[in-house]
């Protein structure tokens, strides 16, 4: 898919030559109006949990699956993003996505049992399901592939915002308002973000496919299913061994058929075979684990402050802001680090560092003094966001034409896997280790999710030194 280049297109770019509003930032900026609901969103329901909870009088495990409804929802519909993208145009299905989004948006913050909040949040998923996917395909077809880290590093300007932005607004929603209003405030974002997108992206040339792959698409829901409920139930904990093994067995079968389908048809539902690109299929394996480990952080580190440690909803919210400034700082940061130190190195660098931050928030205590903590997480936020950012970069250094669309698909669904996989995680371990009033139960939740960055560090070194060697240098911002 590539773009037209009509007069919208031509508009933008003559508006921004020579000037500061230049396409790899506005187009980037626009688009990323969909990733800072998306992350607003979900870092502000992980910040209510507790209350939500209370309101409800569920646990926090019962109401989980408000989180776990939403990343499945996405994982099982992304692959039908970039299909309806190449179809029918991706503006359009961007669009669309979004209507979809604050639509949903609406409904939670109307809820009023468990079960209404959760089915609000399957209908968000079918907004979110495109939001991400599709806003990548724009991305990285509207810019150049040499300017493509500094469109990232725009991309991502505005998504690091929304955590900034969120935990503070929370907490004061929270305390002196109502839990209701985290939803509410995605309607005027997104309605800005949907008249931006009109306005500044132009739209990409539609590829007329041969059609829908309805059994791939069947399978692979199939498979995201069976290995979600897996993840959910701890592998069927408590059953009889043989029908845990059985379980496990079955999702591996039902994997292996979706694979078979996937690699013989002639336009598959999410094309495996991008994955030759060992720069895609090295940085996807390796931004997956640590994914993972960011979806445990994401429950566990508010739940810690509010439960464990007795936190406000407005106390903990300082720790959270702190963590987003790292993460805005590496908007800055990661750039330079790409310059001087190349791809590979530098997320070795940082994957490696990033093992040994994720285990210092296990030892916070009620006397750790709150800027210690806040300390803490903006290093840890600012490394593993450079992390992400010369990942999520490199992913798509090899790939051209349609393989873009079916990359950012692939991307996408382990992203969502990855996201419900570590919400899980963390709260499996966590009730093990004595739940999550207990503060000592949090060290082994930290300690598992620090393993899976170990391993996301491991998943790095397969690639060649200077990997990315076309992109290092156009690093700026």
């Amino acid at each position: 898919m590539t773009g037209e280049g009509g007069a919208e297109q031509a508009e933008v770019g003559e508006a921004g030559s020579g000037g500061w509003l230049t396409r790899e930032r506005l187009v980037p900026i626009v688009v990323a109006s969909a990733l800072f609901m998306d992350l607003m969103d979900s870092s502000a329901l992980a910040m209510a949990l507790p209350t939500i909870a209370r309101h409800f009088g569920v646990s926090i495990v019962e109401l989980k699956l408000a989180l776990t409804a939403y990343v499945v929802t996405v994982a099982v519909l992304v692959p039908t993003s970039g299909w309806l993208a190449g179809r029918f145009g991706a503006r359009r299905v961007f669009l669309i996505a979004m209507a979809l989004f604050v639509g949903g948006s609406m409904c939670c913050g109307l809820a009023g049992s468990v079960p209404q909040l959760v089915a609000a949040r399957v209908l968000q998923g079918f907004g979110g399901a495109m939001m991400t996917p599709v806003g990548r395909i724009i991305l990285v077809a509207s810019v150049r592939r040499e300017d493509l880290v500094r469109g990232m590093a725009w991309y991502t300007l505005p998504a690091i915002v929304a955590p900034v932005v969120g935990p503070p607004l929370v907490g004061l929603l929270i305390e002196f308002a109502n839990w209701r209003w985290i939803f509410f405030i995605n309607v005027p974002v997104g309605v800005i973000g949907m008249v931006a997108v009109f306005r500044f992206v132009a739209p990409l040339t539609t590829t007329r496919r041969p059609g829908f792959d309805f059994p791939g698409f069947l399978l692979a829901g199939a498979t995201i299913l069976a290995a979600m409920a897996m993840v959910e139930t701890g592998a069927l904990a408590g059953q009889a061994w043989p029908l845990r093994i059985a379980g496990l067995a079955g999702v591996g079968l039902i994997a292996a058929v979706y694979l078979r389908q996937a690699m013989r048809a002639p336009e598959p539902i999410a094309d495996f075979r991008v994955l030759r690109h060992a720069t895609l299929r090295w940085s996807l394996i390796s931004t997956w684990l640590h994914r993972v480990a960011l979806g445990g952080l994401m429950l566990l580190l508010p739940l810690q402050l509010q439960l464990g440690l007795g936190y406000s909803p407005l106390e903990a919210s300082q720790v959270m802001i702190a963590a987003a400034l790292g993460s805005m700082a590496s908007r800055f940061i990661s750039p330079i680090g790409i310059r001087r130190l190349g791809f590979r190195r530098l997320m070795l660098l940082c994957s490696g560092v990033t093992v040994v931050l994720t285990l210092v928030p296990a030892t916070f205590s009620a006397s750790t003094p709150i800027i210690v903590m806040c300390a803490v997480m903006i290093a840890h936020a600012a490394i593993r966001a450079s992390y992400f950012l010369a990942g999520n970069t490199l992913s798509y250094s090899d790939v051209e034409g349609d393989e873009i669309g079916h990359a950012s698909v692939l991307f996408a669904i382990f992203q969502q896997i990855s996201l419900g996989m570590g919400f899980n995680l963390a709260t499996h371990v966590l009730e093990a280790g004595g739940g999550p009033h207990d503060p000592t139960a949090f060290i082994w939740s930290y300690g598992a999710i620090a393993l899976l960055t170990f391993a996301g560090t491991m998943a790095i070194r397969p690639l060649p030194p200077h990997v990315g060697e076309n992109m290092r240098h156009r690093a700026s911002t």
